[in-house]
C-alpha cells in the first residue's frame, strides 16, 4: 500500500531519528563505559596504593599475620566497596583472599611479577579466581624500602557492567521517548504542510505542475503573475513574445520587482486594491494590448496577483473574422429572399396566364445572373473571390445601391503566396467599407466600382465608392485600429485588417480622390 504525505513523513523521521539515537547511544555506551572502567582501575589502583602505605598492613604482612591481615582488609573493602582485595607475600602467595580457603595458594590471573620484581604499580583487566576484574596493583614496601608483598584490589567486571545496564536503560527510554515526539511532531508537520499545499500528494503537486508548464506553454494569451511583495514570479512564453521581451532578461526577472522589467505595468494595483479587472485596454512596452487582472487570494490573505493579455489587433482580427462569417450568412439570406421574390413574381405572372411575360422575365433574371456568374468564373482564377462578388452584388441590390465589377477586370496570375482568403479579406472589407460610405452619402446612390488586374508586377485592387471622399485628417490614420469615420461604436476593424493583411503580403494601400468619392487602391507585388 502507497503510504500518503503523512505517513512518509512519519516514517522518514522516525528512521532517521532512530538511526541518530542509536548511533549517539553506541558511541555514548562506548565513551561512558570507557571512563567508567579508567575510574574503575584508577579507583583500584589508589586503594591498592592506600592499603601498602598502611603501616598495619606491613606489620601483617612481615609476620606473615594472615587472620589479622584478614580482618583489617575486609573492613577497608566494604568501605571502599571493592570487590576484592588480595594480599601475597614476596613469592605471591596469598595473605589474604575473600575466600578463606585459598590462603596460602599462589595468585592468579596476571603475572604480579611486575610489583614484586620491578616495584611497578599498575592497572590491568584479566581473569582471576573469582572473574574477570579490573585490578589496581602495587607493592608493599618495608620500613627499609624493601619489597616484602603486593596488593590487588579488584572490582569484577559484571559488578561495572551492572552499573552500566542501567544507563543502558535510561538511554533507551530516551530513545523511544524522542522517537514518539518525533512521530507525533511529523504528524503535526506533515498536517501543516498539506494544508498549506491544499491537500495534495507529492505526486499530484508534480502533475498539477506539469499540466499547468503545458498549459502556460500552450496557450495563445500571455500570462503573468506576482507575488504579494510585488515580485514577478512567473511569465509564460507567449507573454514574453507578446510583450517583445528578451527571453534571457525575462528569465532572470523572476523574483525581482516586476517594475524592474515592466515599468508601465499597473500589476501593482491589485495588492493595493484587490478587485477584479476585466478587459481592461492599456498599451505596455510599446504593445497594444486587452488585459484581464485577478488577485491571488488565499484564506482570505491576499498572496499575489496574475494577469492575462493578448493585442487588441488579434481580437480586432478575430472579431473582423466573425463578422465576415455573419456577412456572409446575411449575403446567403439576402439571395434566398431574392430568389424568393423572384419565384413569387414568376408564380404570380403564370396564375394570370400572363405566360410570355413570365418566360420573359425568367430569361432576363437567368441571364443577368448567369452572365455575371460566367463573368466572375473565367475572370478570377480563384472561387473564393468570385462567390464573394457575386454575394456582395446581391447585398448591393437589397441595400438599394448599385455593385459594378468593371468589365475588363481580370485575376489569373496569382502567385501561391497570395491565398484566397487573403483576396477574400481585402475585397470584402474595402467593399463593405464602400457600402457604408455610399449609404451616409444618401440617395441618389453613385454606383460602387470594383477592378482588378494582375497585368504587370503587382497585383491591383480599385474599390471606388459614392462617398464624396474621405476627411485629409483621417487619410493618414484611417487604417489604425479602432479609428473609424463613423462614430458608432464596433467600427475601426475593418480597415485595419487589410493593413495587416496587406503588410503580410508586403503590399501597399493608396486613397485616390475620384469625381463621386474615394478610390482605395492596393498593390500586392508578385515577386518579394
Amino acid at each position: 500500500m502507497k503510504l500518503g504525505l503523512q505517513g512518509r513523513f512519519l516514517l522518514i523521521l522516525c528512521c532517521i531519528s532512530l538511526l541518530q539515537l542509536i548511533l549517539l547511544s553506541t558511541a555514548s555506551y562506548y565513551y561512558v563505559s570507557e571512563q567508567r572502567y579508567r575510574e574503575v582501575g584508577e579507583q583500584a589502583l589508589d586503594v591498592a596504593q592506600l592499603v601498602a602505605r598502611d603501616s598495619a598492613v606491613i606489620t601483617g604482612v612481615r609476620r606473615a599475620d594472615t587472620a589479622r591481615l584478614n580482618l583489617l582488609v575486609e573492613k577497608i573493602r566494604s568501605d571502599v566497596g571493592a570487590s576484592f582485595i588480595v594480599i601475597g607475600d614476596r613469592n605471591a602467595l596469598r595473605l589474604v583472599h575473600p575466600q578463606s580457603d585459598r590462603i596460602g595458594k599462589p595468585m592468579v590471573g596476571d603475572d604480579p611479577t611486575r610489583a614484586l620484581v620491578n616495584g611497578e604499580s599498575y592497572i590491568s583487566h584479566a581473569k582471576g579466581s573469582l572473574g574477570v576484574s579490573v585490578r589496581g596493583k602495587t607493592p608493599i614496601h618495608d620500613e627499609l624500602g624493601q619489597i616484602i608483598g603486593v596488593v590487588s584490589v579488584g572490582y569484577l567486571v559484571r559488578d561495572i557492567d551492572a552499573d552500566l545496564r542501567g544507563f543502558l536503560r535510561f538511554g533507551l527510554f530516551i530513545t523511544l521517548l524522542i522517537v514518539l515526539l518525533n512521530s507525533l511532531a511529523a504528524g503535526w508537520l506533515a498536517r501543516r504542510y498539506k494544508k498549506a499545499i491544499f491537500g495534495f500528494e507529492p505526486e499530484q503537486i508534480g502533475r498539477l505542475y506539469a499540466e499547468l508548464d503545458c498549459t502556460l506553454r500552450t496557450v495563445r494569451e500571455g500570462i503573468l503573475t506576482i507575488d504579494g511583495e510585488g515580485r514577478l514570479t512567473s511569465i509564460n512564453p507567449n507573454g514574453i513574445k507578446l510583450l517583445h521581451l528578451d527571453e534571457q532578461q525575462a528569465r532572470g526577472a523572476i523574483g525581482r520587482p516586476i517594475n524592474d522589467l515592466l515599468p508601465e505595468t499597473r500589476m501593482l494595483s491589485l495588492i493595493h486594491d484587490p478587485k477584479p479587472q476585466y478587459d481592461e485596454e492599456i498599451w505596455l512596452n510599446g504593445q497594444h494590448l486587452i488585459v484581464n487582472r485577478l488577485p491571488l487570494v488565499r484564506d482570505g490573505e491576499l498572496i499575489g496577483a496574475v494577469s492575462s493579455f493578448r493585442r487588441k489587433d488579434e481580437l480586432a482580427e478575430l472579431s473582423a473574422q466573425l463578422s465576415q462569417v455573419q456577412a456572409y450568412s446575411d449575403l446567403l439570406r439576402v439571395q434566398t429572399h431574392e430568389h424568393n421574390n423572384q419565384l413569387g413574381t414568376i408564380a404570380g405572372l403564370i396564375e394570370l396566364g400572363a405566360h410570355e411575360e413570365a418566360l420573359a422575365f425568367i430569361g432576363r433574371e437567368a441571364g443577368t445572373e448567369q452572365t455575371l456568374l460566367s463573368f466572375l468564373m473565367t475572370a478570377i482564377a480563384k472561387p473564393k473571390v468570385a462567390g464573394l462578388l457575386l454575394g456582395k452584388y446581391h447585398r448591393a441590390h437589397e441595400l438599394g445601391l448599385e455593385l459594378v465589377v468593371e468589365p475588363d477586370s481580370r485575376l489569373h496570375d496569382i502567385p501561391a503566396r497570395v491565398s484566397g482568403s487573403q483576396l477574400v479579406t481585402l475585397l470584402g472589407n474595402l467593399i463593405d467599407n464602400a457600402f457604408e460610405a455610399t449609404r451616409r452619402q444618401g440617395a441618389p446612390y453613385a454606383p460602387i466600382r470594383v477592378s482588378m488586374t494582375d497585368l504587370g508586377q503587382d497585383l491591383i485592387l480599385e474599390v471606388e465608392d459614392g462617398a464624396g471622399g474621405v476627411a485629409p485628417t483621417l487619410q493618414d490614420r484611417l487604417f489604425e485600429p479602432g479609428v473609424s469615420s463613423k462614430t458608432e461604436r464596433g467600427h475601426g476593424i475593418g480597415l485595419a485588417l487589410v493593413r495587416k493583411t496587406l503588410d503580410a503580403l508586403k503590399g501597399d494601400i493608396v486613397i485616390e480622390a475620384t469625381e463621386q468619392g474615394s478610390c482605395f487602391v492596393c498593390y500586392i507585388p508578385k515577386d518579394v
